[in-house]
């Protein structure tokens, strides 16, 4: 039956992939825009189905190496791809500046001889990292209109209730897809990864107590969970929107098919910054009807504990918030174990030797558990202040670009990429977050296309209709 499954997948796989590229020859960008939508989120399961259905080694590593093909030739083709490139203004903005430091730091990390990890280790790793900064430069240079930007949430939408229906089936069963499609197996063979915990596909997937945290499509319920929050800033901000009755109802609808998803991932450092990025959406949209919703489900919820829970419920939120419960102190143990080593090498001991992202070697991880501490423990102190700057710059222009007196489609972007980012920052601190794909990358194209709109004041805004898929340039 998997063969099957994964021939069908391999096909449609391959017939799209196809016409990406096809497009991307063409200039048509967005597509590039759309795949990403479609193919991050389910990237991991895909190539798992792909794994144990054909059992080819090398057809995965194709496959895995496919998306960059794309995403970097789309990049290279929009850098190079210009006729006249003596025309082209590079008038580089402060964010733009500190994505290229952090970008030469990588690169140098990557190539000098520091650290224990080895050249090839290094080298995926940098092209993990690299897919960032990427991200951000396709957002600075593509000019996506509405109605693309509508398309792709649409795409987003589409795959979130496909989702939570999977994960509601989940829950039901009590099964997880993720032991249906033998991911103990792919993990051992391609990755020599031994997964543990309780039901055999890693620690991610169970909560305190041995109860089940279920992911669907995802490649763990971290990264589902997290990717809920870019739905939940989207509908809320159509809700505001929307004038009609119905297009309410189907908004509503649409963001409790994601709070579901979210509960279900059972995620607690997501769950508390989705209500945080409901108070930061409020100060944006200046509906602060927001904010009384928030507190009230906050005490509501307090009261729920306190004389309604069950006792296993009360003492599992009460060890949370005292960082007594297992994964916490784990949180705290690799904390401080990170800043130890940060503290001891201040320049860092080198890429590939903390967080989970490809290329970190297994026996050389140190910390983990922090988005920020990660890199300061590769790159050292430097590094890490250089990326806490560029998501505090990222916040803030989009923030700043999202009160520009602008139409209500031209601010979407940038309302959502600064409520997504804003609402990430528990979650970095939790998890290497940056190795979510769909929520990591596609957010910070949303950066990249906000902060050519803020660069671009009024007048360039005033004519953002004007602007077609294939033009391109920092001319800001």
């Amino acid at each position: 039956m998997i063969i099957l499954v994964a021939a069908i997948l391999l096909v449609v796989y391959i017939i799209f992939y196809l016409f990406v590229a096809q497009q991307l020859i063409q200039g048509n960008y967005k597509y590039l825009l759309f795949y990403c939508i479609l193919f991050l989120p389910v990237y991991s399961v895909f190539l798992n189905i792909i794994y144990v259905g054909f059992q080819v080694p090398i057809l995965n590593q194709i496959l895995q190496y496919s998306k960059e093909v794309l995403i970097f030739g789309g990049a290279v083709m929009i850098l190079f791809g210009t006729r006249d490139q003596t025309n082209r203004i590079w008038k580089l903005s402060k964010l733009d500046k500190l994505f290229l430091a952090f970008v030469a730091m990588a690169i140098f990390y990557a190539l000098m001889p520091i650290g224990e990890a080895s050249i090839t280790s290094k080298l995926i790793y940098l092209k993990n990292l690299l897919l960032i900064p990427v991200f951000y430069f396709l957002g600075r240079n593509v000019r996506l209109s509405y109605q693309d930007w509508k398309t792709g949430f649409n795409l987003f939408i589409g795959l979130t209730v496909l989702t939570t229906i999977i994960v509601i089936f989940e829950k039901t069963f009590g099964y997880h897809l993720h032991a249906l499609i033998d991911s103990p197996l792919y993990h051992s063979e391609m990755k020599d990864i031994d997964l543990k915990g309780v039901f055999g596909i890693g620690y991610t997937f169970e909560a305190q107590g041995g109860k089940p945290r279920y992911a669907s499509l995802y490649a763990n319920p971290l990264e589902l969970s997290a990717s809920m929050l870019m739905l939940a800033a989207y509908t809320i901000y159509m809700l505001v929107s929307v004038k009609h009755r119905t297009n309410k109802l189907i908004y509503s609808s649409i963001l409790i098919i994601g709070v579901i998803a979210l509960l279900f991932a059972y995620s607690r450092a997501t769950f508390v910054a989705f209500f945080g990025m409901l108070l930061f959406m409020a100060l944006q949209l200046k509906y602060y009807r927001i904010i009384f919703s928030v507190f009230a489900a906050i005490a509501f919820f307090v009261l729920y504990i306190v004389f309604l829970a069950s006792d296993d419920l009360r003492y599992f939120v009460i060890d949370t918030i005292t960082f007594q419960n297992s994964s916490s102190v784990t949180h705290i143990i690799d904390w401080l174990e990170a800043i130890d080593s940060m503290v001891n090498n201040p320049m860092g001991i080198g890429l590939g030797t903390s967080g989970n992202m490809g290329g970190v070697e297994t026996d050389l991880i140190v910390g983990g558990e922090n988005q920020f501490l990660i890199y300061g423990v590769q790159m050292g102190f430097v590094s890490a202040i250089i990326y806490l700057l560029i998501i505090s710059y990222a916040i803030r222009n989009c923030f700043q670009c999202n009160r520009l007196n602008v139409s209500k489609e031209e601010k979407l972007i940038p309302f959502v990429a600064a409520s997504v980012k804003f609402g990430l920052l528990l979650p970095l601190m939790t998890a290497n977050v940056e190795a979510y794909l769909f929520i990591s990358l596609v957010s910070w194209w949303m950066v990249g296309h906000s902060e050519s709109l803020y660069k671009s004041g009024n007048k360039a805004l005033n004519k953002l209709d004007t602007y077609t898929p294939n033009q391109v340039g920092y001319e800001i």
